[in-house]
């Protein structure tokens, strides 16, 4: 998401490194020291200054750059560090933005809508994905083909569970498009019919940027920066890796906290041309803070009717009694404390970010962050208390968001050590042995949805006296490697693991299937994501 901004207050950034008994780059540094506390609607107070740095610290994150938009005001800082030894963030410090990018890509669309000026699509968001890329566009379910929207894809009701796992970065050494990672929608289960549940879904904005291209004849990056970035005035907004690179400003880098070690690791760089639409953009809280202003004041380059668009919910995210969740255009809609809100988050899980606007406030807030893995906790965490603090919530109202995440975390650790009792609760008390040997298990295996990889035995990466077996998934644009651990008989535990550690260590149950032959025909995964379950998917061995 993007903002537009008209006044940068006041803030000499410092460099300051601080040691914290560490190696150099274990330290944490500060914020921008000189504060400009002579406005009244200026939320960088000494005192907010300190809870972010203390916030920083506590979470591992490097740098974080916030933009706070106040009617016409905009206020920035930068804290902490882009990349080490010594280079500041500031609000001009670039980053990757994640899925803050939908936004960009569904109010583009929008916009073409209501121009009417591309053919396909005269009937607007009722237009069918597949009257526009037939021979792309095919869902395994024959109804959803024909019928699921732009409507639907945009707002995550197609049915398609996310299948993050399947999205490819390059297939045989060769690129992907976003024509290919389209194609493969075909070979993904679906789970439930259209417009039933909510699933957040990647791959379906990947297919929005693929129309996008389709009807425009352009390079989505160039349709954003036509339709969005130049009007807005967003000179450091990009969707390309290389063009980032090349700009005025810094580009953070991520690290990962290492606590064995004690230090930052360096992580790579997130892939921004396949993640496109969904999830490739690189720019500053600067920029992003002309887009917040475009949207709370309902301005240029966007008609009446886009604007009235993205502020138009589509689906119920979370159906209950207890609060109200609703998505639309790239957006989450909620309240906060009585006031409407529309929110999201993004993350290539090396960097973070959180937009959150107020449209009967003229308010938002921006804030991008390069921690791997944390920055997103860090994220909201100093954005409730700055949003809370503008609202003049009391204490006693406001939720501990420190303490909810450290929960998170701590059940994801419980879950990740019980594994395999989550996975298989009435597994035999004394585990049954494989059919076959663990050297017959290892080979090759395919499937058409979700690849193809190498199984093998190696030394167990976390027990010195035992091995696993193991497949290394460098291909895919969020690359791991999976590590199976016998549960009993031929089921598996099976962990799927960021192989430069910036995520969290996901588990799924897999079992083998063995042929009237007694040889191995292949692995089974049960795949879920977001609490969700995608499907069974079977991979056959072929070699």
């Amino acid at each position: 998401m993007l903002r537009i901004w008209r006044m940068v207050a006041a803030a000499a950034l410092v460099a300051a490194l601080q040691t914290d008994g560490h190696s150099q780059n274990a330290q944490t540094p500060l914020g921008a020291a000189t504060l400009n506390d002579t406005k009244s609607n200026n939320p960088f107070t000494a005192e907010l200054g300190v809870f972010i740095e203390t916030v920083l610290r506590s979470w591992k994150v490097p740098g974080l750059s916030i933009a706070v938009i106040d009617g016409d005001d905009v206020f920035t800082e930068g804290f902490g560090f882009a990349s080490f030894p010594d280079t500041a963030a500031t609000p001009e410090t670039l980053y990757y933005v994640g899925s803050n990018s939908k936004a960009h890509t569904a109010a583009a669309l929008a916009q073409l809508i209501d121009s009417r000026a591309a053919p396909e699509l005269l009937r607007g968001w009722n237009t069918p994905i597949s009257s526009i890329i037939r021979d792309d566009f095919i869902l395994q379910d024959e109804w959803a083909t024909a019928h699921v929207t732009l409507d639907d894809a945009v707002s995550h009701r197609t049915g398609l569970p996310g299948h993050d796992v399947s999205w490819h970065r390059e297939i045989n050494g060769t690129a992907t498009t976003l024509r290919d990672v389209v194609r493969n929608l075909r070979n993904l289960p679906m789970n439930l019919e259209p417009r039933v549940e909510w699933h957040y879904c990647n791959l379906m904005y990947v297919s929005l940027s693929h129309v996008i291209e389709t009807v425009t004849g352009k390079w989505l990056g160039d349709v954003l920066r036509e339709l969005i970035w130049d009007p807005l005035g967003m000179k450091t907004t990009y969707m390309d890796l290389q063009d980032a690179k090349k700009a005025p400003v810094d580009l953070a880098k991520s690290y990962l906290w290492v606590e064995e070690d004690q230090k930052y690791k360096e992580m790579p760089f997130f892939d921004a041309v396949t993640a496109s639409g969904a999830g490739g953009i690189i720019s500053t809280v600067v920029d992003f803070a002309k887009w917040v202003q475009c949207l709370v004041h309902e301005t240029a380059p966007f008609s009446k009717a886009a604007h009235r668009d993205i502020r138009t919910p589509r689906f119920n995210v979370q159906p209950g009694p207890d609060d109200i969740a609703l998505y639309g255009l790239g957006w989450m809609r909620t309240t906060f404390h009585g006031a409407v809100a529309y929110w999201h988050d993004g993350s290539t899980r090396t960097y973070g970010s959180l937009v959150y606007w107020f449209p009967d406030l003229k308010y938002g807030v921006v804030v991008f962050a390069n921690g791997a893995r944390t920055s997103n906790y860090a994220e909201e965490i100093i954005v409730q208390k700055i949003m809370a603090d503008k609202l003049e919530v009391p204490d006693s109202d406001r939720e501990d968001v420190d303490k909810k995440y450290r929960q998170v975390e701590e059940k994801m650790e419980r879950d990740l050590k019980n594994a395999t009792e989550i996975l298989f609760p009435n597994r035999a008390r004394n585990p049954q042995p494989p059919t076959v040997s663990v050297g017959a298990l290892e080979g090759v295996y395919r499937s058409q949805g979700h690849g193809t990889f190498r199984l093998f035995e190696e030394r167990h990466p976390h027990h010195a006296n035992k091995t696993a077996l193991v497949a290394n998934r460098p291909e895919l644009l969020f690359d791991h490697q999976l590590r199976l651990e016998h549960a009993s008989g031929d089921y598996w535990t099976i962990y799927a693991e960021q192989a430069d550690g910036a995520d969290n260590v996901y588990f799924f149950a897999g079992q083998f299937e063995i042929g009237v032959d007694g040889k191995v025909a292949g692995l089974k995964i049960d795949f879920h994501s977001r609490g969700m379950h995608e499907g069974t998917v079977l991979f056959s061995k072929i070699e």
